[in-house]
Formats: C-alpha cells, structure tokens, sequence
C-alpha cells in the first residue's frame, strides 16, 4: 500500500516517486478539478523533489521550493526544527498581539489573562509540537519567548529583576515545555494504542528500504 496524496478540504499534497508520475498525477487532478468547476491556482501549486523536476500545469512550468507549508506547519526535505520552532513563537506573538490590550490590562483579573494565554496563545506555540525534536536549545527559545510574554502580562521588565519563578507564582500559567513534552507522550501514547493499519500508525514505524552509507563518526569508528 502507498500513500500518494495528503488531502484537507481544497488543500492536496500529492506524493511520487518519479518525475512523470507526478506530472500524471498534476494532470489528472487538473482534469478533475475542471469538471467539477474548479480550477487548480497555479500562484499557490509548488513542487518539492530531491532533484530537479520539470512539471508542467496548463503549460506553465510549476515552481520547485525548498519548503512549503501545509497545514499551519512547514515541511521540507531536511527537517529543521529550528525555523519551525522560529515560525511558532512568532505565531504565539501574533496571537498575543491581537489580545495585547486585554492581556497586558492592568484592570483584567490575571486567572482570566491566564486563561486566554492558556487557551489561544500556548496552542499557536505549540501546534504541531507532537513531531518536534526537543532539544535543550529549542525548550530554553520556547521558554524564554513565554517569561517575556508573561512579564508584559504581569507589567513588569527585565530591569525590575523579578526571578523567574516570583513570575510565574505571579501569572501560574502552564510551562510550555512541560506543555510540550506532554503532547509528545499523549500522541505516542494515541499511536502505541491505536490500529496498526491507521495511516498515522504506518508512517510512524516506517523506514527506508535502502541503507546509508557507511561513514566515520569523530571517534574513527565506521556506522551508518
């Protein structure tokens, strides 16, 4: 069984393996979409190949990136965690930009700001954590863009030297990165427990069927 095509409302990956499958795949989709009175927009179609691909859309050439974005979160063919992690503290300032007058009001009982930062601005900063390498210099960015929030919450600035934790007794809101990590246990948990002929389930226990290549670690000692 192989996966070839990702699909949520009128956003569609489409997933091969050569160079003309895919044009096939892009034709036939464009075909569809006609008959049914729609149209496929040329503007937001990328392609995303380890080589150079030519696909041709109603015989324009489609643009080749390095990364797109589906669904909220970026995928690209290395995976860097990092700009992910960059995109998501930015989309947890916009969200607190859009309630700035309500969660930085000095009039607001903080368990109300609390439970806004709780429940809008956390799950921007986190979406799509379930699949985030948690380095220790990814949870100290998340950690540090959360305490400056907080202390615009709480009215207060780097030069008043509140400790970090007389800060959160002020705010009591959630440790994002405990935050984070029980998202990580709560969906290994969902994918030990759930059907192995989900697809969410294949492709976590999935593995190339070729090998790398042998090479020498800083030790000298061959792996692969």
């Amino acid at each position: 069984m192989k996966l070839s095509n990702l699909r949520f409302a009128d956003d569609i990956a489409l997933i091969a393996s050569t160079e003309e499958e895919l044009q096939q795949m892009v034709s036939e989709l464009d075909e569809a979409s006609r008959r049914s009175g729609l149209r496929m927009n040329k503007e937001k179609t990328k392609i995303l190949a380890t080589e150079e691909a030519l696909i041709i859309l109603n015989g324009e050439e489609i643009e080749q990136v390095v990364a797109f974005i589906y669904l909220g979160q970026e995928v690209r063919l290395r995976r860097d965690h990092y700009k992910e992690i960059t995109r998501r503290i930015q989309s947890g300032w916009n969200v607190f930009r859009r309630y700035k007058d309500f969660l930085t009001s000095r009039s607001v009982l903080m368990r109300w700001k609390r439970r806004l930062f709780e429940q809008c601005v956390l799950p921007a900063m986190l979406y799509g954590s379930e699949t985030w390498s948690l380095t220790k210099s990814a949870r100290k960015r998340l950690a540090t863009a959360q305490r400056r929030m907080e202390r615009r919450m709480v009215g207060v600035r780097l030069i008043d030297r509140k400790s970090n934790e007389w800060l959160r007794g002020v705010t009591k809101v959630k440790d994002i990165d405990e935050a984070a990590r029980r998202r990580k246990w709560n969906f290994a948990w969902k994918m030990a427990n759930g059907s192995p002929e989900k697809w969410s389930s294949r492709l976590e226990e999935w593995r190339p069927p070729v090998k790398r290549p042998l090479f020498k670690n800083k030790t000298g000692k061959l792996q692969n």
